[in-house]
């Protein structure tokens, strides 16, 4: 089975929004907190994308009750859409949290990646992340959160590592040592 029907078939199972979907209520929430409202133009500003693909967005939290919308008028998150909207958020907010300020990643590509791993991270993974990320805000754990930062791992090659299992191919190239 591949990747994308092992996700479909999940998020059918669960009766979750896709991750496009997400990212509407996440940003239509954002313009509510900023600007009080939130209009077909502002979304497809904020998202990058064309006011048909809104449109047609807006059609699927209508049908799933997250928002109310009559055309030429402002865009509603309802109660279950505004909770949803919520979680979303913070979703993304710890995980942006956690890559720029334990991980040390940039914020531009802890934005991005959060906006990945937002959809398909498990409430017990999240909860993890949260955790972590508590443990070194505590004032006398923020000498090792400072070592942890200091730290990068020395792999003698992308094809034998004697310190670990991984073949890591991926992770040895130079991008990771920009961080």
């Amino acid at each position: 089975m591949t990747k994308r029907l092992m996700t479909k078939r999940l998020m059918t199972e669960k009766k979750i929004l896709t991750p496009s979907l997400e990212h509407y209520l996440r940003t239509i929430h954002e313009l509510q907190k900023e600007k009080g409202y939130a209009r077909v133009t502002d979304v497809a500003e904020k998202l990058k994308v064309a006011k048909p693909a809104v449109s047609n967005a807006l059609k699927k939290l209508i049908a799933n009750k997250l928002v109310d919308h009559k055309i030429y008028e402002s865009i509603l998150l309802t109660k279950k859409g505004e909770e949803q909207a919520i979680n979303v958020s913070g979703k993304f907010s710890i995980l942006v949290n956690f890559l720029t300020e334990i991980l040390g990643v940039n914020e531009e590509k802890a934005f991005l990646d959060a906006c990945l791993m937002e959809h398909y991270v498990s409430p017990t993974s999240l909860n993890r992340f949260l955790d972590l990320l508590r443990f070194f805000e505590s004032k006398e754990n923020s000498e090792l959160l400072e070592i942890f930062k200091k730290y990068q791992r020395d792999c003698e090659s992308d094809d034998n590592c004697p310190s670990c299992s991984f073949h890591c191919d991926v992770s040895t190239n130079e991008e990771y040592r920009l961080i």
